[in-house]
């Protein structure tokens, strides 16, 4: 009876986990190379870490969010697709791009100059 209560909990804390890393890998986003493509979905996708890195991440659709925010003297470039995205380069730098898609993003940078188009509204931090 006590194996049996084992496997049982061991089997529901499996497919708990796998069930959760299957729905993660479509939304969560850690960039490992150039570039660094979205899903389709709506994703969350962060630049790859380190300072000095540049980063170039396409989107596909849907309501994402980019964070290439964390770390600074780099330059990153982002390329929106449909949907309402927010995007973050406001990491401490004025190398980075972004071109925004069809869906009004919202765009965080740290001077004008990083947003090339696309973005429906521009916050300077």
């Amino acid at each position: 009876m006590r194996k049996m209560a084992m496997m049982l909990a061991l089997a529901v804390a499996f497919s708990a986990f796998f069930a959760t890393a299957a729905l993660a890998a479509n939304q969560i986003i850690r960039c490992a190379g150039i570039p660094c493509v979205a899903t389709g979905s709506s994703d969350l996708v962060y630049e790859r870490r380190g300072n000095g890195l540049n980063d170039r991440i396409l989107l596909k659709g849907g309501n994402d969010q980019v964070r290439a925010n964390g770390y600074t003297r780099d330059r990153d470039v982002i390329r929106g697709s449909t949907g309402s995205d927010l995007i973050y380069v406001n990491d401490g730098d004025t190398f980075d791009r972004i071109r925004g898609g069809a869906g009004g993003d919202k765009c965080y940078v740290d001077a004008r100059s990083e947003v090339v188009s696309g973005c429906g509204a521009v916050i300077v931090r």
